[in-house]
């Protein structure tokens, strides 16, 4: 009883432990293993402890959801403040955290991220998180003074990116994904645009 107290007192403490500990686990062993058993122990906390975070397997999948979503906005805030300059700045910060360039991000947390997120394809009510946040970034993208469509390609375009690793579909050379990305970033300065095979840059409106 005393253990169980000890844990509940340091609460947002523990309850990032046990997140971090069912990161693991879905990274290294899936999804299907990682049972409350399996978190209490990697997390070295009594399963007393645990369900007083997560009283079921359903709380613990929807709290890790819900701890993606955070760090992927810390993430955007902190790229979005240490970027000058305000044209395509929450374009720049959505790729730069989406591609792993910000302390907030990391390999194995996209790529539990990614598990979770396709074992929970069946069941869409649960990624509401994800889709709000989705919508919300799209919001910030389109106003983010630069031609929205353009910023619309580099956005899935990152996505794709994303997915491709995170859901193990494919991988790129790191030498050309390193340049594909600098390639958005550039993009969102204006920067080597890319022109409509007639000498019009694609991110300028044309006269009619």
């Amino acid at each position: 009883m005393t253990e169980n107290v000890a844990l509940t007192s340091t609460g947002p403490d523990t309850r990032t432990l046990l997140m971090d500990a069912a990161e693991r686990i879905v990274v290294s062993q899936g999804v299907a293993r990682m049972t409350l058993e399996e978190v209490a122990r990697e997390a070295k906390v009594s399963k007393g402890g645990l369900l007083y975070h997560f009283p079921s397997k359903e709380a613990l999948i929807e709290g890790m959801i819900e701890y993606f979503v955070r760090r992927f906005d810390t993430a955007m805030a902190f790229a979005r403040d240490g970027d000058a300059d305000p044209r395509g700045r929450s374009t720049r910060a959505y790729v730069r955290a989406s591609t792993g360039q910000t302390p907030q991000i990391s390999t194995e947390l996209d790529l539990a991220n990614g598990a979770l997120t396709a074992a929970l394809a069946t069941f869409p009510e649960r990624l509401e998180a994800v889709r709000e946040q989705g919508r919300r970034h799209q919001a910030e993208i389109v106003a983010d003074a630069i031609d929205p469509v353009l910023a619309t390609i580099i956005r899935f375009a990152t996505d794709g990116i994303w997915m491709g690793e995170n859901f193990q579909l494919t991988r790129i050379d790191p030498a050309l994904k390193a340049q594909v990305i600098a390639r958005l970033i550039g993009w969102t300065h204006l920067d080597g645009l890319p022109d409509d095979g007639i000498g019009h840059l694609v991110s300028q409106p044309q006269d009619p």
